[in-house]
C-alpha cells in the first residue's frame, strides 16, 4: 500500500492555509527525500502548526494572545474555541447540505500532550467564557465535565440545544462514562465533545478503546499534537481581550435557534461544488488506506461540512462586530474551502501522526522493524530477500515485503537503484540503497 502523500500537489486553500517550507526532521541528504520522524519513535512528528489564518482576525488575536499569556501551544487554544461554537450551537444549528443531508454542528475534538504541556490552562482559558456565558444567559448547565450517560444525555434534553462534554483528564476522550457508558452511544445525540489524552497513556488507551470494540470512536475527533512553543519571556506576555471574545461568541450564541426551532444554515451551489470536488478525492483516497486512519478519512465527509459552518459563524461573529446589520448567508465557496484545506493540510496530518504512534498499522509496525535493523546493521544496500528474511525473519511473503520496500521508499529510506544485467543468465537481482542520513536519526 502506498502511503497517502499529504505534502504534493496542494490545493490554493492549502497552499493558502500553510505557506512557505514543510517542517523537515532528519537532516536531509542531497537527493534524498527528508526522512519521516514517525519513523524512528519521534516524540513530536513533523506537522503544522494550527493554520489561524482560517479564521477572522479578532478570533485570531484572541487565540494567539491567550496562548501567548500562558505559554502554550495556539493549537489548544483553537481547539476549544472550535469546540465552544459547536456546542453553543449544538442542535440549534444544522448544516443543510442537500435535501436529504443536514447535520447539527456536534464536532469532537482532542488536544494531546505530555503532563504539564500547557493541556488545561489553554482549556481553562475558554471554559472560563463559557461559564459566563451560561450564568448569565443560560440557567440550565451546558457544560458537563463529568456523569453518566444517562445523566449527559438529561442534561442534553434540558437545555435547547445540546451540551459539550469537557474531559480534561488523562483519558478523557476515550475513556467510559461513569456506570459503563461508552462515548459511541453518544453519537446521536447533539454532544460536542473537547477531551485531552497524554501520550504516555496513549497505547493502551486506544486499545483499550479498540478491544470495546469502539474504532469509530478514535475515527470521530479531530486531533491536534503540537510540539511544545518556544518559551516565552514574562515581559512578553500580555492578557487577552476576553470580553471581545466574550462578545464575539455571545453573538454567535443568539444567533442559534433550538432543537424544536433550529436555524439552517444552507450551502450554496458554489460551495457544493467544491465539497463535490473534495469528496471525490477523498473517495480515492479510501481505496488506499486501511486500519483507523482509513475510518478516520472516512468520518470526513461528515467532518467537513460542520467544521465549514463553525468557520462560517466565526467571520460571521466577526462581520457582526464591525457592522450590527451583516448577515450570515449561505455557506459558500470560501468557507467550504478553507474547512477543507483545515482538515486536509492540518487535522489529516495530525490523525495520522497520532494514529502512527499509539495504533501503528501491521504494514507501519514492519516498517518500523526494518528501520531499527538497518539502523543496527549499517548497511549500505539492501535486496529484498534481506528485508524479508534477515529483518523480518520470514514473517512476510514476497508480496508483503514488496510493500514494506515501498513504503520505505516512499519514507525516504530506500531508493531502488538501477538493475543491472547479471553475468550469468537469470532474472537480475532487484536492490535498494540505503538513505546516508539514516545512521544520523
Amino acid at each position: 500500500m502506498a502511503q497517502i502523500d499529504f505534502h504534493s500537489k496542494p490545493s490554493e486553500a492549502v497552499a493558502r492555509l500553510f505557506p512557505g517550507k514543510p517542517v523537515t526532521d532528519p537532516e536531509t541528504q542531497p537527493g534524498w527525500p527528508r526522512l519521516e520522524a514517525a519513523l524512528f519513535g519521534e516524540t513530536h512528528a513533523a506537522v503544522p502548526g494550527f493554520p489561524l489564518e482560517a479564521l477572522p482576525a479578532p478570533w485570531r488575536t484572541w487565540i494567539g494572545d491567550t496562548a501567548t499569556s500562558v505559554n502554550v501551544p495556539i493549537d489548544y487554544v483553537a481547539q476549544a474555541v472550535l469546540a465552544a461554537v459547536a456546542g453553543v450551537c449544538g442542535a440549534g444549528v444544522w448544516v443543510r447540505v442537500s435535501p436529504v443531508w443536514s447535520s447539527p454542528l456536534s464536532l469532537w475534538l482532542a488536544v494531546v500532550g505530555a503532563p504539564s504541556s500547557g493541556k488545561s490552562p489553554a482549556l481553562a482559558s475558554v471554559r472560563r467564557l463559557l461559564r459566563i456565558l451560561e450564568g448569565a444567559d443560560d440557567p440550565d448547565a451546558r457544560i458537563v465535565a463529568g456523569g453518566s450517560l444517562e445523566a449527559v444525555l438529561d442534561a442534553t434534553r434540558t437545555n435547547q440545544r445540546g451540551v459539550i462534554l469537557w474531559r480534561d483528564e488523562p483519558e478523557g476522550c476515550f475513556a467510559p462514562l461513569p456506570g459503563g457508558g461508552g462515548v459511541r452511544e453518544l453519537d446521536p445525540y447533539p454532544v460536542a465533545i473537547l477531551g485531552a489524552l497524554e501520550p504516555d497513556r496513549l497505547p493502551s488507551t486506544l486499545q483499550r478503546t479498540l478491544h470495546r470494540g469502539e474504532a469509530t470512536v478514535a475515527a470521530r475527533f479531530l486531533y491536534a499534537v503540537p510540539a511544545p512553543p518556544p518559551f516565552q519571556p514574562l515581559a512578553g506576555r500580555k492578557p487577552a481581550r476576553d470580553d471581545d471574545a466574550l462578545a464575539l461568541l455571545r453573538t454567535i450564541r443568539g444567533k442559534a435557534g433550538t432543537m424544536a426551532d433550529p436555524l439552517y444554515v444552507h450551502v450554496d451551489d458554489d460551495g457544493l461544488a467544491a465539497l463535490d470536488r473534495f469528496l471525490g478525492n477523498l473517495h480515492a483516497d479510501l481505496c488506499q488506506a486501511e486500519g483507523l486512519l482509513a475510518a478516520w478519512l472516512g468520518k470526513g465527509r461528515g467532518v467537513v461540512p460542520k467544521l465549514a459552518s463553525v468557520l462560517h459563524l466565526l467571520d460571521w461573529s466577526a462581520r457582526q462586530m464591525a457592522d450590527p446589520s451583516a448577515v450570515l448567508g449561505d455557506l459558500g465557496r470560501d468557507a467550504i474551502e478553507r474547512a477543507i484545506a483545515m482538515w486536509s493540510g492540518y487535522y489529516r496530518v495530525h490523525a495520522k501522526a497520532f494514529f502512527d504512534r499509539t495504533a501503528p498499522s501491521d504494514l507501519e509496525a514492519r516498517v518500523r522493524s526494518v528501520v531499527r535493523w538497518l539502523r543496527s546493521c549499517g548497511l549500505d544496500q539492501v535486496s529484498r530477500e534481506d528485508v524479508r528474511r534477515t529483518a523480518l525473519g520470514q514473517a512476510v511473503n514476497a508480496c508483503e515485503a514488496d510493500r514494506v520496500l515501498a513504503r520505505l521508499t516512499e519514507a525516504g529510506v530506500l531508493r531502488p537503484i538501477a538493475l543491472q544485467q547479471p553475468a550469468q543468465r537469470g532474472r537480475p537481482e532487484r536492490r535498494w540503497e540505503v538513505n546516508p542520513a539514516l545512521r544520523e536519526a
